[in-house]
């Protein structure tokens, strides 16, 4: 397998994969943060949450990319192109679903108070 090639199924995978794993992240942050965020009244909470929604929104974008660079590839294509076509396009669904989680909860880390433990 050659360096392009092994290139472009990670581009593939990079919604599917980026997107839950910036939602983890957020999640992980916002919990580690919190008790911090109380003594002081910075928004690290936010900054990182719109941080990982760039984050979720760049695999989307990347999946979306490599699906209309391979624009000739058919469903039945022998040497797989198919599958990697749907992974790319259930990547870019991914991507921007786990980005809407991510604002979700972006919006109860601003609206709701740290110290309310």
């Amino acid at each position: 397998m050659t360096a392009p090639e092994l290139n472009s199924r990670v581009l593939y995978w990079a919604g599917v994969a980026l997107g839950p794993a910036a939602w983890a992240v957020n999640l992980q942050a916002v919990y580690t943060i919190t008790h911090s965020a109380c003594q002081r009244t910075a928004s690290s909470g936010v900054l990182v949450g719109a941080i990982l929604i760039l984050v979720s929104l760049t695999g989307s974008l990347l999946s979306a990319r490599t699906v209309c660079r391979s624009g000739g590839i058919e469903w039945a294509d022998a040497r797989g192109g198919g599958p990697r076509t749907f992974m790319a396009l259930l990547g870019v669904g991914s991507g921007i679903l786990f980005a809407i989680v991510i604002a979700n909860q972006l919006i109860a880390v601003s609206m709701v108070s740290s110290c309310l433990r």
